[in-house]
């Protein structure tokens, strides 16, 4: 029984790793830029995959282990309501609701563990920049 199990993990491990080095980031998103009305927000993707406790589901929390493409956030997180009357009727939060909660919690979580993070809520211009004129 315990030999089951040990190639059943075995299995799994190898299985992870092919997936993992398949979903690696493409050149052209290892720094992405979001454009906001509040400025633009420069996430260093690369950056964040190398650290010790992220992994891709981390951010992307509908990977699973049988995809070999992830998906863009936009395809469930709209930019604005479709309806302004329907703030939230259970569909995926709105693209900036997610990404502060996502982000903004990481970077507090970070700090809680005693390491250095991004920015923290109440700071706005920290990500938020806008362009020079």
């Amino acid at each position: 029984m315990q030999l089951r199990t040990f190639i059943i993990v075995l299995l799994s491990l190898i299985f992870s790793n092919a997936v993992a080095e398949e979903l690696t980031i493409p050149p052209e998103k290892a720094v992405i830029m979001f454009n906001t009305k509040l400025g633009d927000v420069t996430f260093a993707h690369q950056m964040h995959a190398g650290l010790k406790i992220t992994e891709c589901k981390t951010c992307h929390h509908k990977l699973e282990p049988t995809d070999t493409a992830v998906k863009p956030c936009h395809e469930c997180h709209m930019h604005k309501p479709k309806d302004k009357a329907k703030a939230d009727d259970g569909e995926a939060p709105f693209t900036k609701t997610a990404f502060h909660t996502r982000c903004i919690g990481c970077h507090e979580y970070t700090v809680a563990q005693g390491e250095q993070a991004g920015p923290l809520k109440k700071k706005c211009k920290l990500c938020h920049v806008k362009p020079p004129k």
